[in-house]
C-alpha cells in the first residue's frame, strides 16, 4: 500500500482483494493528511467508502474519512486438542482400569493413565502418603489413556 497525501493528487493505491488488481482512489488533500498524516507505510490497512466518478471508469473517489489503521493478530501457543495439562492432588487411584481422581481446588476430575503409573499411585495412597500429578498429558489413542510428555 502506497499513498501520496500532499498536492493536487493526493490518493492512496492498494491492492483489491477481490480481483488482485491495484486500485487508486483519489481524496482531498484535507483527508489524506488526517486519515494517513505521519504513518509508517507498513503493516497498514484502510476501511472506508469510495465511488466510482463514472459507472466505466478505474477513478474512485472517497466518501467520508477513510479508517486507516494497524491489524495485529494475536495467538496463544499452539498445543494439540489431545493433550492436557494436569495438576492437583490424587485421592484415589484403581489399577485395574488405571483410573485416578485428583483434586484441584476441591472439585473433583478424572483421568485415565497406565495401570502401572495407577497401581504406584495406589500403592503410595494405601500408605496414607500424599500423592500428587503434574504434567502434560498427551492421549494415547491405541493404548486408550492418557501418557506423561
Amino acid at each position: 500500500m502506497s499513498w501520496e497525501s500532499e498536492g493536487e493528487n493526493s490518493h492512496f493505491v492498494f491492492l483489491d482483494s477481490t480481483n488482485l488488481r491495484e486500485r487508486t482512489i483519489h481524496c482531498d488533500p484535507d483527508t489524506m493528511s488526517l486519515s494517513f498524516g505521519k504513518k509508517q507505510k507498513g503493516n497498514l490497512h484502510v476501511e472506508g467508502k469510495a465511488t466510482q466518478s463514472t459507472p466505466t471508469s478505474d477513478t474512485w473517489l472517497c466518501v467520508g474519512k477513510p479508517h486507516v489503521f494497524q491489524k495485529y493478530q494475536v495467538s496463544s501457543p499452539s498445543r494439540t486438542s489431545q493433550t492436557k495439562t494436569v495438576q492437583g492432588q490424587v485421592v484415589e487411584a484403581d489399577p485395574t482400569t488405571g483410573q485416578i481422581v485428583y483434586l484441584v481446588r476441591g472439585r473433583r476430575f478424572y483421568l485415565t493413565i497406565s495401570p502401572s503409573e495407577a497401581q504406584e499411585m495406589a500403592d503410595a495412597l494405601s500408605q496414607m502418603q500424599a500423592v500428587s500429578i503434574d504434567g502434560e498429558y498427551r492421549y494415547d489413542r491405541i493404548k486408550r489413556y492418557y501418557v506423561k510428555d
